[in-house]
C-alpha cells in the first residue's frame, strides 16, 4: 500500500508502515508440548473469486491424492461439493479454527487482489503452519520464501499446483519451514501502540 501511495507526489514520503498486531500464540498442546500435524492442506477465509478460490479449487481437483480442508463461507461454497478431496467444515472461529490451523501440514492463501496485511497469513505462521501464498500485495512481506513458506504467481493454477505438490512431497523441507515458523514474532497490541505513539509524538 505504501508503494502505491508513494506514487502520488503529494503523499510520497509522508507514510509510515505498521503491520497489523496480533495476539501472541501459546505453544501447541501435544504430549511433548508440540502440535501433532495431520494429513491435510488448509484454506481458511471467504469463498470468493477475488480470494483465489476458483484457482485453488482447480488445483485441488488436479491433486486427488492430497486432502484439502476449507474453513469459511461465501458465495462460491457450492463449488466445493464438486471436488471429492475437499472437506468443507464451514465458518470457524476461536479454538476450533486455531486447532485446524495448528494441525494442517501447511495452509494456502491464493488471493488474486491486493491484500494489504492479511491476518490469515500471520495466524497460520504464528501457529507453526507454513503458508503457500500468492505473490501479490502485502502477502510476500509476511512470508520468508524458502524459510516459512513459498510464493506463487497469483491466479496461476499451474504454478500453485507445482508449489503445493512439491511442498507436500518434501517432508524434510516442510518440517524445516514448520520449525522456522515457530521463531516468527509479530507485534502484539502493546508493541503496536508503542510504535504508533512514537509516530504521533514525532
Amino acid at each position: 500500500m505504501k508503494t502505491k501511495i508513494d506514487t502520488n507526489p503529494l503523499l510520497a514520503k509522508k507514510t509510515v508502515v505498521l503491520h497489523n498486531f496480533i495476539d501472541k500464540a501459546e505453544k501447541g498442546a501435544g504430549s511433548s508440548g508440540e502440535t501433532v500435524k495431520k494429513e491435510y492442506v488448509l484454506y481458511f477465509g471467504r469463498y470468493a473469486k477475488e480470494k483465489g478460490i476458483l484457482t485453488l479449487i482447480d488445483v485441488c481437483r488436479s491433486l486427488p491424492d492430497i486432502a484439502f480442508v476449507f474453513a469459511g463461507a461465501g458465495a462460491l461454497e457450492g463449488k466445493l461439493k464438486e471436488v471429492k478431496n475437499i472437506k468443507n467444515v464451514g465458518f470457524q472461529t476461536g479454538a476450533s479454527l486455531e486447532k485446524l490451523i495448528r494441525e494442517a501440514r501447511f495452509s494456502v492463501y491464493p488471493s488474486e487482489w491486493y491484500e494489504n496485511c492479511p491476518f490469515s497469513v500471520m495466524e497460520s505462521q504464528m501457529y507453526g503452519t507454513p503458508v503457500v501464498g500468492a505473490n501479490i500485495g502485502g502477502i510476500p512481506e509476511l512470508i520468508e520464501e524458502g524459510k516459512t513458506g513459498d510464493l506463487f504467481a497469483a491466479g496461476n493454477a499451474r504454478d500453485l499446483r507445482k508449489k503445493v505438490k512439491a511442498l507436500w512431497n518434501d517432508r524434510e523441507r516442510l518440517q524445516s519451514y514448520t520449525e522456522k515458523c515457530k521463531d516468527i514474532s509479530f507485534d502484539d497490541i502493546e508493541e503496536y501502540v508503542k510504535k504508533l505513539m512514537k509516530i504521533y509524538r514525532a
